[in-house]
């Protein structure tokens, strides 16, 4: 089945083809003739466009059992359908919901003890009691807006590589962006940026640009986009407009990259592995330096 002449595919990208087994490629032969739009949210959809993703992008070498390892990248570290054979099919988003929380908290003591170890600033003052008794429950109504608002909770779990690496990336990739000499300034410094700092700001800004833009072309083609924007907008007019005004707003990473993790929610596996990257940038900021009010003066 040749994946890159199926019109609106989701997962593979132009250009790319595989040849899935036959019952593989009789799932997508139906989801993706009428179904796809009807139900686009399918977690075994996901599952599969992702395999083929994979396989598309290895040798085709047999040696090599490429279709093997392509089923290892796109699989569950805990299988979303384990569940108790008493449980109704009703209970899988909360399942998946636990398997998000549960790598959302180890992201979190992960990245602090990676800053810890690697010379990052953090917050030492911070303990394990002081984040529970302070902040847990705050990154628990936080994680719960994403599940819900990023729809994830219609997605695959989020413990496959498509999510996790990515995650992995915005773990880390703050503190080693500080750790460079002049680009470990935050905005409340600006006074003090290097033009380095400011190249490097415009460059990401840039590349923030052109992921919403790819967001809002895909949603306009979807016929997402009303919806969408709207959400976006009261989103960000309820959690920062009645505060942007104050002298002592101060937009600390983790609360742009919630916001994040909650926009880029499409069902294709770039805007999946897009909301893991933005969704680790948040754990990196509540694990190093717990969940600052963005008014901080």
């Amino acid at each position: 089945m040749e994946l890159s002449n199926v019109s609106g595919n989701p997962m593979v990208e132009e250009g790319g083809s595989s040849e899935l087994p036959t019952s593989s490629s009789s799932f997508l032969s139906s989801s993706l003739q009428g179904n796809l739009d009807s139900s686009p949210d399918t977690p075994e959809l996901m599952k599969q466009q992702q395999a083929a993703f994979f396989e598309s992008k290895l040798p085709s070498n047999p040696n090599l059992a490429h279709k093997a390892v392509a089923i290892f990248f796109s699989r569950n570290l805990l299988p979303d359908v384990m569940l108790p054979s008493a449980l109704p099919p009703s209970a899988l988003p909360y399942w998946k919901y636990i398997k998000f929380l549960l790598i959302t908290y180890a992201s979190m003591y992960g990245s602090r003890n990676y800053a810890i170890h690697h010379g990052a600033s953090y917050d030492a003052v911070l303990t394990e009691g002081k984040f529970i008794t302070g902040d847990f429950w705050n990154t628990v109504t936080d994680a719960t807006l994403v599940y819900l608002i990023g729809r994830l909770h219609s997605r695959r779990g989020i413990d496959c590589f498509n999510f996790l690496f990515p995650m992995f990336l915005g773990c880390v990739v703050w503190e080693e962006f500080g750790k460079v000499p002049d680009l470990g300034y935050s905005l409340a410094d600006s006074d003090e940026w290097k033009p380095i700092t400011y190249v490097v700001f415009i460059a990401f800004m840039l590349l923030i640009a052109g992921q919403l833009g790819g967001h809002f072309y895909k949603m306009y083609h979807d016929g997402l986009l009303p919806g969408r924007v709207a959400e976006l907008v009261l989103l960000v007019a309820l959690t920062l407009g009645p505060l942007i005004g104050n002298k002592d707003f101060h937009l600390h990473h983790w609360t742009w990259a919630w916001i994040g993790a909650m926009t880029f929610n499409l069902r294709y596996s770039w805007s999946f592995a897009l909301q893991g990257f933005m969704w680790g940038m948040y754990c990196n900021g509540i694990g190093i330096w717990g969940r600052d009010p963005v008014l901080s003066g």
